[in-house]
């Protein structure tokens, strides 16, 4: 069952590297809640928060920004550093340049980019900035949009985080904010060494898949994979390939080979 509720799941015993797991924009920590008791069943310690914006149950998705979802965390990072020499990053959609950006800044282990954001699928979600269309800009007039049905194809799965959605709209300032994140990652790139596993699917109905092979080739590590999969759509931890993501991530976590 999904919860949505931040988590730290301590390892028991001897204190392995920690995971930092990153939502997405919009949504909450459930997204990766499955995927996190996998890996803490498998001997790791997960954290997990729901950022600023995310945090509370409302009918539509009050504003944010990335630097405020990035303040809490580079806390929530720093909390684990206390503990742990080393810490992973797990990003999801949005989490992942939010990760890659930590990644910049401090020293982290292994990122894990799933379904990563780099450019939206779809063309229309682009509609509030001016200098792309300056005489029809909804972002002048409209805040939010209504949200369509979670991008799952395991009509169970879906059904089940459909039970816990904490938003019943999409705040487009929040995207122009995560956009202005992504410009600014786009220039970090080559500066983050890294070994690094991207999972995408070929069937996103969110974000462009291209973006994945964008951030492969751009990234200055030379320990990097990509796992492309075929019948899930964006939340591909929730979806019919879940099982063969949970596998690849902590394989790549404990340091084996998943294939390039």
């Amino acid at each position: 069952m999904l919860t949505n509720q931040p988590f730290l799941w301590r390892s028991q015993g001897s204190k392995p590297p920690a995971c930092l797991c990153l939502h997405g924009l919009g949504g909450g920590i459930y997204e990766l809640e499955p995927l996190a008791q996998q890996l803490h069943q498998q001997g790791l310690t997960v954290r997990g928060i729901n950022y600023p914006g995310h945090d509370k149950p409302s009918p539509r998705m009050p504003s944010s920004t990335w630097q405020q979802w990035y303040g809490a965390i580079e806390q929530a990072y720093l909390d684990l550093r206390q503990e742990y020499e080393q810490i992973s990053i797990l990003g999801f959609s949005t989490g992942c340049p939010l990760g890659l950006h930590l990644a910049a800044q401090y020293p982290v282990g292994r990122l894990v980019l799933l379904s990563p954001f780099l450019r939206l699928r779809h063309r229309w979600y682009y509609l509030w900035r001016p200098e792309e269309y300056l005489y029809s800009s909804l972002g002048q007039w409209v805040e939010d949009v209504p949200r369509l049905k979670l991008p799952i194809s395991d009509p169970n799965m879906r059904d089940q985080a459909e039970q816990i959605l904490v938003f019943q709209s999409f705040n487009l300032p929040a995207v122009r904010s995560a956009l202005e994140l992504i410009e600014k990652v786009k220039g970090e790139l080559s500066g983050i060494h890294n070994p690094t596993l991207i999972i995408q699917s070929q069937q996103d109905s969110v974000v462009d898949p291209e973006g994945a092979q964008d951030y492969y080739q751009y990234l200055g590590s030379t320990q990097k994979q990509i796992l492309w999969l075929e019948r899930s759509d964006h939340l591909i931890t929730l979806d019919r390939e879940r099982e063969q993501v949970y596998q690849a991530v902590y394989q790549f976590l404990a340091g084996e080979s998943y294939g390039q």
